[in-house]
């Protein structure tokens, strides 16, 4: 019995090699394509191709696949709902009308996501970094699982441009958007005074005067009455959300103390966003420790961010100590996924085996 369940138990482990062959197969395209640009960005197109079919085709597969099943069956029932989230309710109805499966809402959402994604991307001295990093957590944990999230993050994406071209009007158009998916976004409406002029004292007072509409309706809704009963002072947790929002923060903190000057005189058009946002990531490390499930959520958003700071270091960081400066983001995502696919019970439960109907 004992040998019985070890290899049951190894050939279960087992299947999670795709996802670590998918990360060493990325980290390895990085490699070869070493200060070859051209071939670089070609290897960006195929792969963030490929990651769209991985994540949009994948069956029975994510932590809240039978959640928003449920969602889409209800949907067939009710045309409307008391939900503020009605952009995600629409999506799924116009799948009942134009009688599709529910698992074309994973390929509309992993669309979405990456299309997202490649804005933040393509504005990046190195894409293919951007997306080598965001594999072991922001692709497996959201993309592929928490998917009104993760067409809210795609929203926002286009959001965080806006704000970096100083474009008031889009910058609130697209927050906005990405809230009819999932309201959390909505958080980021208080940057809203910083997207013009300069970062000041009187315009943070301002920016939280602008959230102060949006968290007195959060603090006095019914949503979040439930979630605060559900997730706040519970046993309900995200688990790992404090180390990946610890990482999130170290990130934001090496950007404050060790790279700030350096990425003023190289990068002076995102500066401005990449410190302002430097100071979020920071932030909700203690944030995941009220709610690990808001930290978490909250960290999701910031992941791109966090993206851009470390697809740079190659840039910014000269020296004999250079290279390993780069290398170690990419060994702690390695890291990171070798230990949660080989111990993490709610990996095996929510990832394996993986799935396609393609």
């Amino acid at each position: 019995m004992a040998a019985t369940s070890l290899l049951s138990n190894l050939t279960t482990r087992f299947r999670s090699v795709i996802y670590i062959l998918v990360y060493v197969s990325l980290l390895l395209s990085g490699f070869v394509s070493r200060g070859n640009r051209s071939l670089r960005n070609q290897l960006y197109y195929v792969w963030i191709f490929g990651l769209f079919l991985f994540v949009g085709f994948r069956y029975r597969v994510g932590c809240d696949w039978g959640g928003y099943l449920a969602i889409f069956e209800t949907s067939r029932i009710y045309e409307t709902s008391s939900t503020t989230e009605q952009a995600f309710w629409r999506l799924n109805s116009l799948l009942h009308y134009l009688q599709l499966d529910y698992p074309y809402i994973n390929v509309i959402s992993s669309g979405l996501f990456f299309i997202g994604l490649h804005q933040i991307a393509k504005r990046q001295p190195d894409r293919l970094a951007i997306l080598i990093l965001s594999f072991p957590i922001l692709i497996i944990n959201l993309a592929m699982s928490g998917i009104r999230q993760a067409i809210a993050l795609g929203v926002l994406c286009f959001a965080f441009n806006a704000f970096v071209d100083m474009s008031v009007v889009y910058f609130v158009l697209f927050t906005l958007l990405a809230t009819t998916f999932h309201t959390s976004s909505g958080a980021f409406l208080m940057l809203t005074p910083f997207v013009r002029g300069r970062f000041s004292r009187q315009r943070i007072i301002l920016g939280a005067i602008i959230a102060m509409p949006g968290i007195y309706y959060l603090l006095t809704s019914e949503a979040y009455e439930f979630y605060s009963r559900r997730y706040v002072g519970t046993a309900t947790e995200a688990f790992g959300a404090p180390f990946r929002t610890g990482l999130i923060a170290l990130t934001g903190a090496a950007f404050l103390w060790y790279l700030d000057r350096k990425w003023k005189l190289l990068y002076t058009k995102d500066y401005k966003f990449i410190k302002l946002t430097s100071y979020l990531m920071v932030a909700v490390f203690p944030f995941s420790f009220l709610s690990s499930v808001g930290g978490d959520r909250f960290g999701f958003y910031l992941a791109p961010i966090q993206y851009i700071v470390l697809a740079r270091i190659p840039f910014l960081i000269k020296g004999p100590n250079a290279d390993m400066f780069a290398v170690v983001p990419y060994a702690v995502g390695g890291v990171t996924l070798l230990t949660w696919a080989m111990v993490s019970s709610l990996f095996e439960a929510c990832y394996l085996p993986y799935q396609t109907w393609f």
